[in-house]
């Protein structure tokens, strides 16, 4: 038993190690466009830590209710998924290009205006237009990109784009978090001011994947009709992905906005150990980014993404049940890497189930459900909460959504093959 088990985790290192050479290998051959995607990433996902991680931490030192901030956040998911109705459409009939770049512009705009003073209409609106211009470059870039690297290697493509925000998701974390705590060290600021300066470093690093995707080609789309592209056998597949969105967007409104309060208020972490909570989970799962690709090459998708997302459920409902805050960092670090590990894998497997000519179209619809399924669940996450952030139900409620989800992408996605496969399945017979 003992061997076995050596032996076992022998060859999950050692394809690991092939996993992280092979993405190297990939990154060192890859086109400009696809090192602006994933050099761009890299500062997204700083800029979208300090939204995410940082953004209910900010509004709880102003002094928002629990109620107030689950509005506050349901205002931006409602206006999202009111702009998914649309985005991924106008996307692929007019441009993707144009359309990145009217939403990363937002996003820095939107970002800038979280310095106001505390007032919650405002607020609302502001995080209504991030949501606004995060849903219109969202699918565009997706699609944009995806267009630059060849099918087979899309996972890998969309792996390293994963690992670089990732990373920049990290240092976004730990300058949200830790660069309070400093400057009122520093610069005897409030701890409010201090946030604020942390929005506008944020709105900075917003500002930069303009820069790159200003220099991405992109060839004239003539406007077309595009529905017609939908045929039974897609409608079919975008309904079983937009319910599996919806049961995901529906658990994650529960949990994963309040996890930086549950934290800190809920279990007493400082600032300094919240980041240090959130920094470890992110630099697991950039690890798993970097190594992951390679396992889709001998195995089914559809079967790691499924294996991953259902054994992260376990990890997830252990969290309030942690006797120490170690513990409860390391529950959370491997409840992220088994959630978010499969995203590579995820985005190039449906890029490569669908039509290229509606890609953004099919990714915005899906994140439409997401998003209308997240706004409902947030708006009344706050009452569940109800101020008690020692409360374990919402975990489970959390868990017991993810595991639907999750059933129903494995159960009608199982036998559908990526476009190259279904190629070279048909050359060989």
């Amino acid at each position: 038993m003992s061997s076995r088990l050596t032996g076992g985790l022998r060859g999950f290192a050692r394809q690991g190690k092939n996993g992280a050479r092979e993405t190297i290998k990939y990154y060192s051959k890859s086109g400009r466009d696809e090192r602006r995607f994933i050099k761009a990433s890299f500062f997204i996902g700083v800029s979208g830590a300090v939204l995410w991680y940082i953004l209910s931490v900010y509004w709880h030192a102003l002094g928002f209710t629990p109620m107030e901030i689950g509005w506050m956040f349901a205002a931006g998911s409602a206006t999202s998924g009111v702009t998914y109705i649309f985005s991924g459409y106008l996307a692929d009939k007019f441009g993707r290009k144009g359309l990145a770049l009217i939403g990363l512009v937002g996003t820095t705009i939107g970002t800038v205006m979280f310095v106001a003073e505390k007032n919650f209409l405002l607020f609302a609106v502001v995080n209504a237009i991030l949501s606004f211009s995060g849903s219109l470059s969202g699918p565009s870039m997706m699609a944009l990109f995806a267009d630059k690297a060849e099918p087979a290697r899309l996972k890998y493509l969309f792996g390293m784009q994963s690992f670089t925000n990732t990373i920049g998701q990290t240092v976004g974390t730990f300058m949200g978090l830790a660069a309070p705590g400093a400057l009122l060290w520093a610069m005897d600021l409030g701890n409010v001011d201090s946030f604020r300066l942390v929005f506008l470093g944020g709105a900075v690093f917003s500002a930069v994947p303009i820069l790159y995707v200003l220099k991405v080609s992109e060839p004239e789309r003539r406007p077309e009709k595009l529905m017609i592209e939908f045929d039974r056998r897609t409608l079919r597949m975008l309904g079983a992905w937009c319910l599996q969105n919806a049961f995901i967007g529906l658990g994650a409104a529960l949990v994963m906005p309040w996890i930086a309060i549950v934290f800190t208020t809920g279990m007493g972490a400082t600032y300094w150990q919240l980041d240090m909570m959130i920094m470890l989970s992110f630099l697991v799962l950039a690890a798993g980014f970097f190594i992951v690709p390679v396992f889709a090459e001998t195995r089914s998708p559809v079967k790691i993404i499924t294996v991953c997302q259902l054994s992260s459920i376990v990890f997830l409902v252990l969290i309030p049940y942690s006797p120490g805050l170690a513990l409860a960092a390391v529950f959370y670090a491997t409840r992220s890497f088994f959630m978010l590990v499969p995203t590579p894998l995820v985005n190039g497997y449906v890029m490569n189930i669908v039509s290229e000519r509606i890609r953004a179209s099919f990714i915005g619809l899906g994140q439409l459900a997401w998003t209308g399924a997240f706004m409902c669940s947030e708006a009344m996450a706050g009452y569940l909460w109800n101020d008690d952030y020692s409360n374990v139900e919402p975990f489970f409620y959390c868990g017991a959504c993810y595991v639907v989800g999750t059933l129903v992408f494995y159960f009608y996605f199982r036998d559908i093959k990526e476009s190259h496969e279904e190629i070279r399945s048909a050359a060989t017979h």
